[in-house]
């Protein structure tokens, strides 16, 4: 059960139905905290709307506080977190920013951002 505090964040914080903030760590914070877990997470491509077309991202959500961005939904998913401290998802995280995606050499990530499935346990 998620907390009343988590779901204000969410309601908040999220401008798109799947679990996707600019101030992610915060809610992962949180969302610990109150003794929630995530179960996976999914990763977005944050790009101006020019990289989106070498982007490894396709379609999803335009910045709400800069038309010019978007927010590409890639196919990259790790899932199977449930176990995982908070500290080595953050640590899952920033090692995957810090690599990025490609894919058939013609795409890449340019500034990945995760969303998350949360945990029923």
């Amino acid at each position: 059960m998620i907390s009343q505090s988590v779901q204000n964040f969410i309601r908040e914080n999220s401008f798109c139905p799947e679990y996707l903030f600019k101030n992610w760590e915060s809610f992962l914070d949180l969302l610990y905290a109150e003794g929630g877990r995530i179960s996976a997470i999914l990763w977005w491509d944050y790009c101006d709307t020019l990289q989106h077309l070498v982007s490894v991202g396709s379609g999803g959500y335009r910045d709400p506080d800069n038309e010019g961005y978007v927010y590409a939904e890639t196919q990259f998913y790790k899932d199977g977190l449930e176990g995982k401290t908070l500290d080595e998802i953050k640590e899952y995280i920033a090692r995957e920013r810090k690599t990025g995606f490609k894919y058939e050499g013609k795409y890449r990530s340019h500034h990945l951002v995760p969303s998350f499935y949360l945990s029923e346990k």
